[in-house]
């Protein structure tokens, strides 16, 4: 069996005074140190790899911020629906809405978008908007409807997006019809 000269097999290793030892103890700092640096090095360098691609990539909102719809200085953080299965229990069943959210109804095309407050808990202000995000229609105070059959509620004109927010909300933030609306990380 060969012998590699830093791993001693039978017997005990050499004494502390032996110079061996001392020989022996150094190598494998060296070696700890070498390995330790290694690493240090590695995750140095991914690091500074990283704040690279950081820096010169380009972020989103969606990147850093949740789904908002903006209006001049006041956003909305918006849960945003477009599964069919969404689109149509939306906010049923739910019991309130946080301030300051909503939930955004995003459809394939531009249609005249129908909705209803069956199974609702709380009232809504509804606000239809166009392609090029501008509030085409506002439904303000819409009630939950507590028997049926509900009463449906849409616009005259298609809309590409409904925003469902707190009732009194649009009345007490000044939205109004031909607002442009900014949306930010959808």
């Amino acid at each position: 069996m060969k012998k590699d000269k830093n791993i001693f097999f039978h017997g005990q290793p050499p004494s502390p005074t032996n110079s061996a030892l001392r020989d022996y103890n150094y190598k494998q700092s060296l070696r700890a140190c070498g390995a330790a640096g290694l690493i240090k090095n590695t995750f140095l360098s991914f690091f500074i790899n990283l704040c690279l691609q950081l820096s010169f990539s380009s972020f989103s909102y969606a990147d850093v911020l949740p789904p908002q719809v903006c209006h001049q200085d006041n956003c909305v953080t918006v849960e945003v629906v477009s599964k069919q299965a969404d689109l149509e229990r939306g906010l049923m069943f739910r019991t309130s809405l946080g301030a300051d959210k909503g939930m955004l109804f995003v459809f394939n095309t531009d249609d005249i978008q129908q909705f209803w407050m069956k199974n609702m808990h709380f009232d809504l202000d509804m606000l239809w908007i166009s392609a090029d995000d501008h509030i085409i229609y506002i439904g303000q105070h819409i009630p939950a409807c507590t028997k049926d059959p509900c009463p449906v509620y849409s616009p005259n004109k298609p809309a590409r997006y409904v925003l469902e927010i707190n009732s009194g909300y649009t009345s007490s933030h000044s939205w109004k019809v031909g607002d442009k609306l900014n949306f930010k990380g959808i």
